[in-house]
């Protein structure tokens, strides 16, 4: 089951993977600007997996006791 806020995380993983895209395209691999990008995505992502292990774990927590 997939929480309004992990929704929104896909949404914002989605938007920025595209703007990538786009910044890739018009200035290439190297650009400061693509690179910067790459790691606002990064980021994204992250936040997204630890929120998302977070949750799993609290689960587990409720499992053990």
């Amino acid at each position: 089951m997939t929480t309004l806020l992990q929704q929104q995380a896909k949404l914002e993983i989605e938007k920025k993977r595209n703007e990538l895209y786009d910044i890739c395209k018009k200035y290439g691999f190297l650009h400061s600007n693509t690179i910067q990008c790459s790691y606002e995505l990064d980021q994204l992502i992250n936040q997204f997996f630890k929120g998302f292990t977070a949750l799993k774990e609290e689960r587990y927590e409720y499992l053990i006791i």
